[in-house]
């Protein structure tokens, strides 16, 4: 079975090209270019929502070309020495449960097609600098023991039919897609795991045109108030050789060997997955995630009921540069997943309550006995009877006095199931604190006679207190 996630637009769009006959040729029209941004895109301060924060700043580009300053003009790529040593401690549980961790560190716009940068903006733009920075990273990640593709050699390119970027959308083209997928493919190949995994021989069709009407040039418009034109591309999809085989490929109680993880990049669209699948000879499941950040479809595979049964050979994990890979709070999380927590663990303390508005007060440590539990060696695992809950505020509290307001927080375009893993805290002075309880509050109008359920048990990595340490 393949499941994905695709663009609003891009999904509809094909499908509606796709089911027209006469549908074989790009819409044509006459267009002539009469504006460009308007002098508010300039002023950092018209930055002042979510969605305008992603674009910030824009700046023209030639023939129509919109680019982000922040995001795809940056130069410094990559993470601190704590966010690799965190990626590495990831990496290492996922090892141990049979799983190779391979990332897909997409290229920024700059990198790629810098030659659609005014001649302004190519001078001030500093790509040797961006370039190396992202080598690096590559050869960080492998140094981590991570499996990662260099698309370097996909940069400054010129002269295609088909641009590897859309001109005013953050999103790949199916073409840039295929040329990634096909780079990542030669490093899947490389895994010791590969030569396990059953082939199969996979074809690519086009299937009809992808209209984009591109984010960046919605941003502009909300700005400007001026609109930009829907791009068209040819919209691909693969499958099987032998079309028989369809879904059943490796029988009906075959597990994923591989699986794709990643951002709105992954979707269905842009064929990513399809062309990972037509250059590997493996079948790829695609459990990325429209507009869920870089954590959030990594989150759900690890708390589903089929990572923890059959981890698969291989999680592929698609995400961009801008995104954070130091966020301590994602690894609190992320790695006790991989172990499923607190299942099968003794419980230290553990008790179950019915939330009701304001502040619960879930764990007390001391009610029959008191309990040595150091911060840096324990973990919490909360289960909400109702899977709908996607944010709560919980709050630590330590026989010192002090206390650790802790926001659990997923994208609703996720299947929680209602349960929520985490560390406590094990960096410097917090490592050797002894946990006293924990409170918990929901939003409002919570659902009717909801709990929640809180198990304290020991960490799967006991000996990180050492490392947290080292970090400081």
């Amino acid at each position: 079975m393949k499941t994905a996630f695709t663009s609003r637009y891009g999904l509809a769009l094909g499908l509606l090209f796709s089911a027209s006959a006469g549908a074989t040729e790009f819409p044509q029209y006459d267009i002539e270019l009469v504006g460009k941004l308007c002098p508010a895109a300039a002023n950092p301060a018209t930055y002042n929502t979510k969605k305008l924060d992603f674009h910030y700043t824009l700046i023209d580009g030639k023939d129509g070309w919109l680019f982000r300053t922040r995001n795809d003009l940056r130069t410094e790529i990559g993470t601190t020495p704590e966010g690799y040593a965190q990626l590495k401690r990831f990496r290492d549980a996922l090892k141990a449960r049979g799983t190779e961790l391979l990332i897909v560190f997409q290229p920024t716009k700059g990198l790629v097609v810098r030659n659609k940068l005014t001649p302004e903006w190519y001078a001030k733009f500093d790509y040797q600098t961006a370039r190396a920075n992202y080598i690096k990273t590559i050869e960080s990640f492998r140094k981590a023991g991570i499996w990662a593709a260099d698309y370097s050699p996909l940069f400054d390119e010129q002269g295609k039919k088909t641009d590897f970027f859309f001109k005013d959308d953050h999103h790949w083209t199916p073409r840039g897609a295929k040329d990634a997928a096909r780079l990542t493919a030669e490093v899947l190949k490389q895994i010791p795991a590969y030569a396990s995994i059953p082939k199969k021989e996979f074809v690519t069709k086009r299937v009809g045109i992808l209209g984009s009407p591109g984010s960046s040039g919605e941003a502009a418009g909300d700005i400007c108030g001026n609109s930009y034109d829907t791009e068209y591309v040819d919209r691909y999809a693969t499958e099987p050789a032998d079309e028989s085989d369809g879904d059943s490929l490796f029988g009906d109680s075959a597990s994923p060997e591989v699986i794709l993880v990643g951002t709105s990049n992954s979707g269905v669209a842009y064929n990513f997955a399809g062309y990972l699948e037509q250059y590997s000879g493996v079948q790829v499941m695609n459990m990325a995630v429209t507009g869920g950040g870089y954590e959030s479809a990594m989150l759900q595979l690890l708390a589903s009921e089929e990572f923890q049964k059959n981890p698969p050979k291989v999680i592929v994990w698609e995400f961009a540069t801008h995104y954070d890979m130091s966020l301590r709070d994602f690894y609190r999380q992320a790695v006790p997943m991989v172990d499923n927590g607190c299942a099968g663990q003794p419980a230290l303390l553990s008790n179950k309550v019915k939330v009701h508005p304001g502040s619960n007060e879930v764990l007390l440590n001391g009610v029959n006995g008191l309990k040595e539990l150091s911060s840096a060696k324990h973990m919490i695992d909360l289960r909400f009877s109702d899977p709908k809950i996607h944010e709560a505020e919980t709050t630590v509290w330590y026989f010192s006095g002090r206390k650790e307001a802790y926001k659990l927080e997923q994208s609703e375009r996720i299947d929680t199931g209602g349960r929520y893993v985490f560390e406590l805290r094990d960096e410097g002075d917090w490592a050797d604190l002894t946990l006293m309880g924990l409170e918990v509050a929901v939003p409002e109008n919570l659902p009717e006679g909801l709990t929640v359920e809180a198990t304290v048990c020991r960490r799967h990595d006991g000996s990180q207190q050492q490392l947290a340490r080292s970090e400081q």
